[in-house]
């Protein structure tokens, strides 16, 4: 029997996913969220099923829920055989999991995790991510923050570049689809491309849509359509194709591709708020900063005494 997922545990999790938008490891250029981003569009650029892509990108995301920018470098230098680092991707996967995402899903992810521990066992020589350069610029495109038609935009600091709303509109998608018997695949890959369009045009945002009127579906189509002309020949329809169902709830892709989109949206400027609102007592106290450990009651009697934490 399927048991699906809690809504609420669901946005929990997307909450915690939030975090690989700021995320930027040692060995990265850019976040974590935008790493993913470019190795997805890499695989599937190189022939790879889609659905595979899919997959293999959300588990990847949800284990950086623990393992921020986890990969062989670490496991190499911690000399964690196969068996072992399983064992350990596979107690993360359950964690950040926990009735958060449908039974179906997470018995799926949790199959693939011994491949991915053989990756990481052996660290690949570094490969460059090729992309095409609509997809780079996606990197560094802002989004626009909050607009309205009559007041003054609100730019949210830090900026979210659209590789990371992309991404993970297209995880959160794949998260919904066994809500609405979706296809990975196709959710994923639409919510991917989604923004392809703002390769060229910087986002406007809502006032600045409600600006171009008329000419906003053209404008729209065109970018589209010049980014998508960097795309190999063969790739362009299937790209279209799950681009069919965005906007869209009359479809059950549209309806995960939608759904991705606005808790994305929606969770992002909670991330921020809660971030903003954090008191120092929220982080010694619930978070337990000074955490349950031989060092604790010393650690604890000394902020004490110089009045840093009672």
């Amino acid at each position: 029997m399927q048991h699906p997922a809690d809504l609420v545990r669901t946005a929990g999790l997307m909450g915690e996913l939030q975090d690989l938008k700021r995320l930027q490891p040692a060995h990265l250029s850019h976040s974590v969220a935008t790493d993913l981003f470019l190795r997805a569009w890499q695989h599937i650029l190189a022939g790879q099923d889609v659905e595979q892509v899919a997959l293999d990108t959300t588990l990847r995301a949800l284990l950086n829920i623990l393992f921020p920018g986890v990969d062989g470098r670490f496991f190499t230098v911690a000399r964690l055989d196969p068996p072992a680092i399983t064992e350990v991707l596979r107690t993360a996967l359950r964690r950040v999991c926990d009735g958060a995402v449908d039974s179906v899903l997470e018995r799926q992810l949790e199959q693939m995790v011994p491949t991915l521990a053989q990756e990481f066992a052996h660290l690949p020589a570094e490969q460059p991510i090729d992309v095409p350069q609509p997809l780079r610029v996606l990197c560094n495109q802002p989004r626009a923050g909050a607009t309205h038609p009559q007041l003054p935009r609100l730019v949210l600091s830090p900026p979210e570049m659209h590789s990371d709303h992309c991404l993970m509109t297209a995880v959160y998608a794949v998260v919904m689809a066994h809500r609405y018997g979706a296809d990975y695949g196709t959710s994923f890959l639409g919510a991917l491309a989604h923004h392809l369009h703002n390769a060229y045009l910087p986002d406007c945002g809502y006032a600045g849509e409600i600006c171009l009127g008329a000419h906003l579906q053209a404008v729209i189509d065109n970018c589209r359509q010049e980014a998508l002309s960097h795309f190999p020949t063969q790739l362009r329809p299937r790209i279209l194709e799950a681009l069919y169902h965005h906007e869209r709830s009359d479809t059950p892709e549209g309806k995960a591709i939608s759904a991705g989109d606005v808790l994305d949206r929606v969770i992002d400027v909670k991330w921020r708020t809660r971030a903003a609102a954090v008191t120092d007592q929220d982080i010694l106290g619930e978070l337990d900063l000074v955490h349950p450990g031989p060092l604790k009651s010393f650690q604890t009697e000394l902020l004490s005494s110089t009045g840093l934490w009672r």
